[in-house]
């Protein structure tokens, strides 16, 4: 517990000191894909991006590590050999990150608590303890970015899909 306050504490300090640049979100999305597709090779992954550049203001590192863990969590919680979707679209002033998994879907008790520290949906036993942070990180860095974070279940309930919104350049 005390490691993962840490934890926590020293993530929130890193991301107050990150200098912000202009970046093209979709050209980060597509090379993520790409990446991922060859670090899960047990799944299908999906990579679908606009057409056109998605620019915004903030750290391309950090949108890095963001989609990491938005993808460790979509792949601890999917069968093998199924398909998990990173997506990219853009409307108006923002652009939207999503990312969905088909297997268990989300607990009604976490409801408003999944991108909190310390809260996990993970349950069983496992050979390394779980410290629920990979969504509260999540949640710091898309705030960071200005943006807003969320979690639902698929219309079918077949599974999950975490969306991120964040504003265009042109909207911060």
């Amino acid at each position: 517990l005390l490691t993962a306050m840490s934890e926590a504490t020293r993530v929130e300090q890193s991301i107050e000191h990150t200098e912000r640049t202009e970046f093209d979100l979709t050209a980060l999305i597509r090379d993520m894909g790409l990446a991922y597709q060859q670090s899960f090779p047990g799944h299908r992954i999906e990579t679908r991006a606009v057409d056109t550049p998605c620019f915004i203001n903030g750290s391309p590192e950090l949108i890095a590590q963001l989609l990491d863990k938005l993808m460790d969590n979509a792949i601890d919680f999917s069968a093998p050999g199924t398909a998990v979707t990173l997506a990219l679209t853009a409307e108006g002033h923002s652009c939207r990150i999503t990312v969905s998994n088909h297997g268990p879907v989300l607990p009604a008790q976490l409801d408003g608590r999944l991108f909190e520290s310390l809260v996990s949906a993970r349950t069983g036993t496992t050979e390394k303890p779980h410290l629920g942070l990979g969504l509260f990180i999540v949640r710091l860095i898309t705030h960071f970015h200005h943006g807003q974070a969320s979690a639902r279940n698929l219309p079918d309930d077949s599974g999950v899909m975490v969306c991120v919104e964040l504003p265009t350049a042109r909207a911060t």
